[in-house]
């Protein structure tokens, strides 16, 4: 098997293994927020409620102040050059001042137009005024109670960057946990007496948790922090870069938007389907890209700074490579045994047999986005690393009218399986612009280097999938235990069957991944 002749950057794989190991209790974290949520509410109106107001509070923090978000990705690319300067704390003082305030005013306009942005997200066309009338309270009332998440989003995202540019990983990657155990609490404790506002407390308590958890470590990064009115050197660069990039993130957003609009017209928690579809495939994607990009970003930024292109596509190449090469038998899995893993996860108290169906139909035709969905973001990041944000705004501005007529072309059709075949199509989309205009940008990319390895990791994926769906169903008709015990065996069974078939197949065939995560995963 032709191997890449460069080699990895020594720091890179430890920091991957640190960052994925905390993102990984991140996501169980977030999976037994979604079990115990889902326990409670099921696909009822107030989890669309919830998951309506969330779109506008939770989501944003998630989104723009995560990890790899406009505000840690222009934190990052401004500081990284910087950050010997005995200045930079005063910069980072008018960065987080700045941005708080600006995120204070969007937050105060959105309380007083939450009733009209809800009605505009969740229109419910179809609906009788009096559900229409239930679901519009429930998602103002939640709404207001999360709006403080917005300004807490800034911090959240300059923290992030912050910590990242100082070498610090472990809170930026753990503390979103700390959201999902709120949430937690909030139902446990709340749920009957609450309603749906437990659910609103719970988030907000988290995001305040999140930002807290940064500050020592922001502390402890030797800046010497100083607010001072008049503008610092790299102010400027902030938020010209941040503001595309924000846009970006916000048409981006926005076609999740056009998702609501016509998701509100199915019936009753299909909005709650399509979110909860798409959190179990960020449990995995979501690993994979946090740990990769975390700390490829400052070094894609160093090459740019260094002019160093040829190692830039290199490094794209490899991490290309080794996301593929984890994420298409997670693939392959989710397609295999979609209805028996959300059955196994989901399927008790309020949510029942019609939620898991509604779950799986969501699911399916959005895992085939998996592959195109890590390729596109990081691609992105090598057009954050050369400062430039408007590229990826204007491909995504251009995703929101393709993906329109897409969700008013399937959902028809297909159901809440359309508003998830149109998300998968519309990643294939941006992914293919992007990777159009990065090499206008820094010329071939040298990707048909990756034809015989991605070709060996399909194959691989291919015999993973049929081997684990062929076994789910045998062990589910010959094993003689309850429901749950049956499940969770032939789950287990199934996908480690497959996983061992991937893993025998890139072996034999001498993929130089498998050896990569070996040395990856092998205490140092």
């Amino acid at each position: 098997m032709t191997t890449e002749k460069d080699k990895p950057s020594p720091g890179l794989g430890k920091i991957f293994g640190l960052v994925a190991v905390l993102t990984v209790l991140s996501k169980l974290a977030g999976l037994a927020r979604d079990i115990i949520v889902l326990q409670y509410f099921g696909t009822s109106h107030v989890n669309d409620a919830y998951n309506y107001a969330y779109l506008l509070t939770g989501n944003i923090l998630v989104l723009f102040g995560g990890l790899g978000g406009p505000f840690h990705s222009a934190t990052v690319a401004i500081v990284t050059p910087r950050k010997q300067s005995p200045e930079t704390g005063k910069l980072v003082a008018q960065i987080t001042l700045f941005t708080v305030l600006a995120l204070a005013a969007i937050a105060l306009v959105a309380w007083l137009l939450a009733p009209q942005l809800v009605s505009l997200i969740a229109p419910a066309p179809g609906h009788p005024p009096e559900y229409r009338h239930l679901l519009w309270s429930e998602t103002v009332s939640q709404l207001h109670l999360m709006l403080p998440i917005v300004v807490i989003t800034g911090v959240v995202g300059v923290s992030y960057g912050v910590l990242n540019v100082y070498g610090r990983f472990f809170w930026p990657s753990l503390s979103p946990a700390i959201a999902s155990l709120a949430i937690i609490v909030a139902v446990l404790g709340f749920a009957d007496t609450a309603g749906g506002l437990c659910l609103a407390a719970g988030t907000l308590a988290g995001a305040l948790g999140q930002m807290v958890a940064q500050l020592p470590g922001v502390a402890r990064s030797h800046l010497k922090w100083q607010l001072t009115l008049k503008p610092q050197p790299g102010l400027a660069a902030y938020f010209a870069m941040l503001w595309p990039a924000v846009v970006s993130t916000s048409v981006g957003q926005l076609t999740v938007y056009v998702d609501c609009f016509f998701t509100s017209q199915l019936q009753e928690g299909a909005w709650t389907a399509i979110v909860n579809a798409n959190r179990l495939i960020q449990l995995p994607l979501g690993v994979l890209l946090t740990a990769m990009l975390v700390p490829i970003l400052p070094r894609f930024t160093e090459q740019v700074t260094a002019g160093q292109t040829e190692a830039l596509k290199g490094e794209l190449r490899r991490a290309l490579r080794f996301l593929w090469f984890l994420s298409l038998p997670l693939t392959a899995l989710l397609l295999a045994l979609a209805g028996p893993i959300i059955q196994l996860l989901f399927q008790r108290g309020q949510f029942t047999t019609s939620s898991t169906a509604l779950v799986t139909a969501a699911l399916l035709f959005m895992v085939p986005s998996i592959f195109f969905y890590v390729a596109r973001d990081l691609i992105t990041r090598v057009f954050y690393a050369h400062q430039d944000s408007t590229t990826p705004y204007h491909v995504a501005l251009t995703a929101i009218f393709v993906k329109a007529i897409l969700d008013w072309s399937l959902v028809g059709p297909l159901g809440v399986g359309g508003i998830s075949l149109a998300t998968t199509l519309i990643t294939i989309f941006n992914l293919s612009l992007l990777a159009y205009f990065l090499r206008r940008k820094i010329g071939a990319l040298g990707l048909g280097r990756l034809v015989k390895p991605v070709s060996v990791m399909l194959l691989a994926s291919a015999a993973c999938g049929a081997l684990a769906f062929t076994s789910s169903g045998w062990l589910a008709s010959h094993l003689e235990l309850g429901p749950f015990w049956k499940l969770l065996v032939s789950v287990s069974v199934s996908s480690a069957l497959g996983l061992g078939t991937y893993a025998l197949i890139c072996t034999a065939l001498r993929l130089e991944e498998v050896q990569m995560l070996v040395r990856r995963l092998r205490p140092s």
